[in-house]
């Protein structure tokens, strides 16, 4: 019985031993891998890269040529991806995952180039897939020890993504229609009330925020898209027709629950009526 115990313990370090030599060893990159995403508005932008150090080298000119591609990164190619259309410098792009290269210059503009080829290493290159080229000036900053890619400038439908080394800053714009993601948003009240409160709080989009609220009232008359509907009117000027709107809201809510709290809207009308 010993025995064959010991024989059971041997077989399965045995085994233990065999998977763990088919385990290789993995080593820490220098330049290690990053991401980062932002969503504006009802869209999504996300980046993956490979983060070089500049660990006292001579970057511009010397570790990244001047008038070669640079890969944004290092190691595997540099990804972003669009969840939807996309507008870049005043450029169309459609939705999808990119190679993002640059091309540094000395004097000028540098070249940041988006393209559709993404599964080979970080340093190929090919021209003849590339989708969307931009010229965007080089500015400085103070020094980025770790090459980085952030999100800053932050509207409802657009932002700045900026990329930063040394004291190297390349910066562009990307911007949705997050307009016609909303005149998508089609079912239930809820869902329109919600697409008029955003143009609302926004002051975007005033007539579509207003027949988003109407579409949401005709499909159930309350009072939560009721004073959406107020706050549209009188976001517009026309504040008789918000007044008599907010009533009709504060009348409902009461009529379904007398606790209701209804203080807030009340004192809007009280506030219009003083205009």
């Amino acid at each position: 019985m010993i025995a064959k115990t010991v024989s059971m313990v041997l077989a399965a370090l045995l085994l233990v031993s065999l998977v763990n030599a088919q385990v290789p060893l993995r080593i820490p990159r220098i330049s290690q891998m990053a991401k980062v995403s932002q969503t504006i508005g009802l869209s999504e932008v996300s980046i993956t890269y490979h983060r070089p150090g500049v660990k006292g080298r001579e970057i511009w000119g010397n570790v990244v040529k001047y008038d070669e591609v640079w890969r944004a990164g290092a190691n595997e190619p540099t990804l972003v991806t669009f969840s939807d259309e996309v507008t870049i410098a005043g450029k169309k792009l459609g939705a999808g995952t990119y190679r993002f290269v640059v091309i540094p210059s000395k004097t000028g503009d540098w070249t940041l180039i988006f393209n559709s080829e993404t599964r080979n290493w970080g340093t190929v290159y090919d021209a003849k897939y590339d989708s969307l080229k931009i010229m965007v000036r080089p500015e400085t900053g103070s020094n980025e020890e770790w090459m980085s890619f952030s999100f800053t400038d932050l509207t409802p439908s657009s932002a700045r993504v900026v990329l930063a080394w040394e004291k190297i800053r390349l910066s562009f714009r990307v911007e949705f229609n997050i307009l016609s993601k909303l005149q998508a948003s089609v079912g239930n009240w809820q869902t329109l009330n919600g697409a008029a409160r955003f143009a609302l709080d926004n002051k975007m989009y005033p007539e579509e925020g207003l027949a988003w609220a109407e579409r949401s009232i005709a499909l159930d008359r309350n009072a939560r898209n009721l004073q959406t509907k107020a706050e549209l009117l009188a976001q517009a000027g026309k504040v008789s027709d918000a007044i008599a709107t907010a009533e009709e809201a504060v009348k409902i809510a009461k009529a379904k629950d007398p606790k209701a709290n209804t203080g807030g809207l009340e004192k809007l009308i009280s506030d219009w009526k003083t205009k």
